[in-house]
């Protein structure tokens, strides 16, 4: 796991098939983040203009700003990688060394993804209790407590992972056999110890207990969500019968009760379940699109072989790569969940677009 963030990176080009592949990733990764980076900023606007309304909205925003960073950064890393592409194989050098700030890029993202993933299971636990529990959770998730627990996160992982920087930077460094110098990457020798041991809690612990998590909290949702429709409807029903029964022997022009009376007694507010589709669809697309990183962890720790510069480095390099592009995908994506299930969202967006298309 040591070597994780180099992968993007590896400059072992004796693989027509590995240029390739890194070739397709930048871009594809450029093209992912550069679309995060516009559909975040759209959000994070519109929460802005909507205002901090409740907790959860709150959660929403911060979320986005965090979508936001990791998609700039994820594109700054694939601007270099493809120019650490280009210097290699054209065989002329940047003022820079493209790898170098790679690496830099590469080392932002792991403690972005830690938050990320603390932030996705405070807002799936966050809503599983008020769903399963709503008497006792209802008001509890109030935007101070979801302010302070967002923040807190941010500044857990980051203080965790700044040890890692200490022991890195960019220094002017001369290449004797490239005949030039230039900033270059430097590594102490202490590097890479300290980040065993962070890269332990940032990128194996806390992604395997999210998912865990996230997974555990859909479940009880869903079938706390059930058993309240069922409980409401049995309840609506037995209160409904006696009436009925009172009411046969009633004139006919008194208003009977119908089925619509059972079915408005066991509907949830709209606001509710537009939150709870709202968790539940972040939730999904969370667990979906960490899955190829979950199994590159799981696989870094039963395969010793599964690393740079091992026998198992193709493999290594391959999965790596997939897990990075799925969580560009997950920060990319929530926009259109926000759209969907956010009716207050959609009307406000709606109208500054046509507010900027009179203007324009």
């Amino acid at each position: 796991m040591a070597n994780m963030t180099a992968a993007f990176l590896y400059q072992d080009f004796s693989s027509g098939q590995m240029i390739i592949g890194m070739e397709v990733s930048s871009v594809l990764s450029a093209i992912i983040s550069a679309f995060g980076i516009l559909t975040n900023t759209i959000v994070i606007r519109t929460f802005m203009a909507m205002g901090p309304a409740d907790g959860m909205t709150v959660a929403f925003l911060l979320m986005s700003l965090v979508d936001l960073t990791f998609s700039a950064v994820s594109f700054s890393l694939s601007i270099s990688s493809i120019f650490f592409i280009l210097e290699t194989l054209s065989g002329s050098f940047f003022p820079v060394q493209p790898y170098g700030i790679g690496v830099y890029f590469a080392n932002v993202l792991i403690p972005l993804s830690a938050i990320i993933s603390l932030q996705t299971s405070f807002i799936a636990i966050a809503r599983c209790l008020c769903v399963a529990a709503p008497f006792y959770f209802k008001n509890v998730f109030t935007r101070c407590l979801t302010l302070a627990f967002m923040v807190s996160f941010t500044v857990f992982s980051s203080a965790v992972y700044v040890p890692v920087f200490v022991f890195m930077g960019m220094v002017d460094k001369t290449d004797n056999i490239k005949n030039l110098t230039r900033p270059m990457l430097w590594v102490s020798p202490n590097r890479e110890p300290t980040k065993s041991v962070v890269s332990t809690i940032i990128a194996i612990i806390i992604p395997l207990a999210s998912q865990l998590i996230v997974i555990v909290t859909l479940v009880v949702m869903a079938t706390s969500l059930r058993n309240s429709y069922h409980f409401r409807l049995s309840a609506a029903i037995g209160i409904d019968s006696p009436k009925r029964n009172r009411q046969s022997t009633a004139p006919s022009g008194i208003d009977r009760p119908t089925s619509k009376t059972a079915n408005k007694e066991c509907t949830i507010s709209s606001k509710e379940m537009q939150i709870i589709k709202q968790v539940a669809l972040i939730s999904a697309l969370y667990v979906v699109c960490h899955i190829p990183k979950i199994m590159f962890i799981i696989t870094g720790l039963v395969l010793p072989e599964f690393n740079l510069n091992r026998e198992l480095q193709n493999l290594y390099l391959t999965m790596s790569n997939t897990r990075m592009l799925f969580e560009m995908i997950n920060s990319a994506s929530n926009f259109p969940i926000y759209f969907k299930y956010n009716s207050k969202f959609r009307k406000l967006l709606a109208k500054k677009m046509c507010r900027q298309k009179k203007n324009s």
